[in-house]
């Protein structure tokens, strides 16, 4: 009937540990504020040791229990549970001594200090039991970690292709990747906690202290599944709640892996997985919207001078020589004021020549400009009589012709441009067109209503 008092009283170690921690950090320091020559705190020092090593033998004690009755292997406890009865023992030994002599012994200081010392590290050692080997040094950059001797394992977040993607090896290239990002800290061969590991197909079939972890076509009696949806507050729940958690679709990928039976020899495909599932994995690369290329920047007297002309003349960003120059304020720019962007023709990257005075001649000189990416021409005279020039525009990707006089015609002789992806033409001869053709860009002619919206009658 009380079979119960000592599984349960080691269940209390991880709140008595806490007790001797802070009765003895107390104590030393205290012991650090005094002077030699006075005796003001010496009462309270004397009764922070005594409370701090009665409080580390219950502790210890409970440990022990801990150890006895919840599953720990000697291996694991060892070194923790040993530096605990050195804490014990430096404890009533400093209490002992600052007790006997009614004063502060030689080198008590130093004594302390050391007391201190085996306290973090025994505690450290509690933490690495419960958390893991390295949970104060895995969030730390692999670069710093690697400056401690620390063996940098960074284990790729998982990618699937978007083409192909129902030949991948389920285990080898979706599950493992999966296990080593959210399990692979806490179960491996240097750190089994419950004496898992779960870095290769062969040790997660061996199981841990708990026995198996995978039954095939079996969710409920597989735990390397049925652990993850549990509630984070339950204690059986995996990975443990301040660690990274599994997203909701790689859950799901286990899930299905286990379903088909758990095996090595299943492909992606075998299973009942939708694209919508591998979104979150699909790569997508990032292409950056300017050109990469190095190119110097123009000077400051220059955007100065610029920008006295009427120009707006501004970097794309704090860390980026490329320039976007806009006319808004410059209403008056025509085809003979091109001279005045030549000295920054290499650096512009947009260029907004909006309700100017710009003939079709303007596109001899715009093909010059070997980085443009975004070109507005809205609101000119433009008919587009040699829009074809810009092919030599091989960065251009956005081109705005809004409220010109460019026909579909001359907007097809754009087809075959090696980097236009968009061209905007509303309110132009050739929205006005019914055409079936497609081409290797977006084109932007329809015309768009908003419904009109209850503020656009309020009276302010």
């Amino acid at each position: 009937m009380i079979n119960f008092i000592f599984p349960l009283f080691g269940r209390f170690h991880p709140i008595l540990v806490h007790l001797p921690i802070g009765f003895l950090a107390f104590g030393v320091i205290l012991v650090f504020l005094s002077r030699r020559d006075t005796k003001e705190y010496l009462s309270a020092i004397r009764l922070s040791f005594l409370l701090g090593g009665i409080f580390a033998t219950l502790s210890s004690v409970s440990g022990f229990f801990q150890y006895q009755y919840e599953g720990f292997t000697w291996d694991t406890v060892q070194f923790h549970f040993i530096f605990g009865w050195i804490t014990v023992i430096s404890s009533f030994g400093l209490f002992y001594q600052i007790n006997r002599f009614n004063d502060f012994p030689k080198h008590f200081q130093i004594k302390a200090g050391v007391l201190f010392v085996i306290l973090l590290f025994t505690g450290h050692l509690g933490g690495n039991i419960t958390h893991g080997e390295e949970y104060l040094t895995e969030v730390l950059p692999p670069e710093l970690q690697s400056m401690m001797g620390i063996e940098v394992n960074q284990e790729e977040e998982l990618i699937i292709p978007e083409q192909g993607w129902e030949q991948l090896a389920y285990y080898d290239q979706v599950v493992q990747p999966i296990l080593n990002q959210n399990c692979r800290s806490c179960h491996n061969p240097r750190n089994k906690k419950g004496e898992l590991d779960l870095s290769t197909y062969e040790t997660l079939l061996e199981g841990g202290e708990n026995g198996a972890v995978l039954t095939g076509n079996s969710l409920e009696n597989s735990p390397v599944f049925s652990r993850l949806i549990l509630p984070k507050e339950d204690e059986d729940h995996m990975p443990p709640k301040e660690k990274r958690q599994p997203i909701e679709e790689e859950i799901e990928l286990i899930k299905s892996w286990v379903e088909l039976g758990g095996n090595l020899d299943s492909k992606l495909g075998d299973a009942d997985i939708t694209s919508e599932t591998l979104e979150p994995f699909f790569y997508h690369e990032e292409k950056p919207f300017y050109p990469v290329d190095e190119i110097e920047p123009a000077s400051p007297e220059t955007l100065s001078q610029l920008k006295s002309e009427g120009f707006f003349a501004e970097t794309v960003s704090e860390e980026s020589n490329w320039l976007i120059i806009s006319c808004l304020n410059f209403q008056g720019f025509e085809d003979a004021d091109w001279k005045k962007l030549k000295t920054v023709q290499n650096q512009i990257v947009s260029l907004d020549l909006t309700g100017t005075k710009i003939s079709d001649a303007i596109i001899d000189s715009v093909k010059t400009l070997p980085n443009l990416t975004v070109l507005k021409l809205n609101q000119t005279e433009i008919s587009g009589a040699n829009l074809s020039l810009l092919k030599e525009n091989t960065h251009l990707k956005n081109l705005f012709l809004n409220k010109t006089k460019v026909t579909l015609e001359e907007i097809k002789s754009l087809e075959g441009h090696p980097g236009l992806e968009k061209v905007f033409a509303f309110d132009t001869p050739a929205s006005e067109s019914d055409f079936q053709q497609k081409f290797n860009f977006y084109l932007g002619i329809k015309k768009y209503e908003l419904p009109p919206l209850p503020t656009d009658t309020i009276v302010y």
